[in-house]
């Protein structure tokens, strides 16, 4: 998955509901400043990174699509080539992901559930999520559940424990369970410390990883203590 070639992502959602424009988390009805999730939320939608799902409602709590994540990897890296995914008889050209799809499937971020079925709509798993995000290893005996991850999955598990992303729910690490989108907020902020969103120089050390977005940015005299992420 992609960060076996670099270490972060981003959170989206549909771009027929959420428009473009960069909001922020207290614009909408249904965020919680007092919740859990509160910090990570706030810091994605701040920098544009999560949108909602129509003008007034973010849906912190709601499943993330296969389709989603896509759109996540996408606008985290700047893709911009797309695949040939004729083959995938669920991706018409009229859904608003069809591009996301075919440029996730070209970055070989994304395969299909078969040949001929990519399952866009389909909530994403927490531990199909975790593959996404993962690159190291640890061990899992601490977690109840272990047995419940699925072999092909048990590598980027132990990634995301080891690095200290995912901590586990309250019993476990409950891997075949839907992953919210506040959860994925949550693990994307425990990844990246700050974002580099407009072009200029910078010369201010940082604490923790930095993921960079734009074009012409210059690091001066600075120490990143972290994961440099050029997106």
């Amino acid at each position: 998955m992609i960060l076996a070639v670099a270490s972060c992502l981003s959170l989206a959602v549909s771009a027929s509901a959420a428009g473009t424009t960069t909001r922020k988390a207290t614009d909408f009805k249904d965020y919680d400043r007092s919740a859990w999730y509160a910090e990570a939320v706030s810091s994605a939608v701040d920098n544009g990174l999560l949108y909602g799902k129509s003008s007034t409602m973010l849906d912190p709590n709601g499943d993330m699509t296969r389709a989603e994540m896509a759109a996540i990897i996408n606008r985290s890296f700047g893709c911009y080539k797309t695949a040939d995914i004729s083959q995938y008889k669920d991706v018409a050209k009229s859904k608003w992901y069809y591009k996301d799809v075919a440029l996730a499937v070209q970055m070989g971020t994304y395969n299909g559930r078969s040949n001929s079925s990519m399952a866009p709509d389909s909530p994403i798993t927490r531990q199909e999520a975790m593959t996404v995000v993962a690159y190291a290893k640890t061990d899992l005996s601490k977690f109840a559940d272990e047995k419940n991850i699925s072999s092909w999955a048990l590598p980027y598990v132990r990634a995301m424990v080891g690095a200290d992303y995912i901590h586990g729910r309250t019993k476990g690490l409950d891997p075949l369970d839907n992953i919210t989108r506040a959860e994925f907020a949550q693990i994307f902020a425990n990844i990246i410390g700050t974002y580099i969103v407009s072009k200029d120089t910078y010369d201010k050390d940082i604490k923790g990883s930095v993921l960079i977005r734009p074009d012409e940015v210059t690091l001066k005299d600075m120490t990143v203590d972290g994961d440099l992420i050029i997106g």
